[in-house]
C-alpha cells in the first residue's frame, strides 16, 4: 500500500531533478514495485526525460537570494495559500489513515506472529515470513510517521 506511493513520488522526484535518467522497475515475486537508478537482475530500464518544452532547472544562486516578495517564474505554477492549505490538510488526512492502517495491521501481524510462536506445528519458514510482515509494517509506520512530521502544520 506505501510502496507504490513512495515509489512514485521518487519517481516524479527523479525526474524533475534530472534532465535524462535511466530508472529501472523491478517487481518481485509478490508483486512489490521498486524503481531505483541502480540496476538490478530482473529489472527493465525505464528512460525518464523531461517535456521538450522544460528547461532543466538552474541552479541556485547563493549570493543573490530571491527575495520573499517576488513572484514565481511564469512558466512555474502557483496555487494560492487557502488552496495549498487544503491541500496540505488533505495530505495530512490521507498520511494519517495510513498510519493508522498500518498500526492496525502492525497489531495483527504481531498477533499472527505470537499465535504461530505457540502453535507446534509453525516452521520456521513460516515464522520467518510472519517476521519479516512486523518488519515492514514497523518500516512503513516510521516512514509515515517521518512524512506526518515532514507535513508539519502546513505553514
Amino acid at each position: 500500500m506505501l510502496r507504490p506511493l513512495l515509489a512514485s513520488l521518487l519517481l516524479c522526484s527523479a525526474a524533475t531533478t534530472a534532465s535524462a535518467a535511466t530508472i529501472y522497475k523491478h517487481v518481485d515475486k509478490d508483486g512489490h514495485v521498486t524503481f531505483t537508478n541502480v540496476p538490478m537482475r530482473g529489472a527493465r530500464a525505464v528512460l525518464v526525460t523531461p517535456a521538450a518544452d522544460e528547461a532543466p532547472p538552474a541552479p541556485p544562486r547563493a549570493s543573490s537570494p530571491r527575495p520573499a516578495s517576488a513572484a514565481a517564474p511564469a512558466h512555474i505554477p502557483s496555487v494560492d495559500s487557502g488552496t495549498q492549505r487544503q491541500r496540505d490538510a488533505g495530505r495530512r488526512r490521507i498520511l494519517q489513515t495510513e498510519l493508522d492502517n498500518e498500526q492496525r495491521a502492525l497489531g495483527e501481524a504481531r498477533q499472527s506472529l505470537q499465535d504461530a510462536g505457540k502453535k507446534a506445528g509453525a516452521t520456521p519458514a513460516q515464522l520467518q515470513r510472519l517476521r519479516d510482515a512486523v518488519t515492514d509494517r514497523e518500516r512503513n509506520i516510521a516512514a509515515l510517521k517521518q512524512e506526518l512530521g515532514n507535513a508539519g502544520d502546513g505553514n
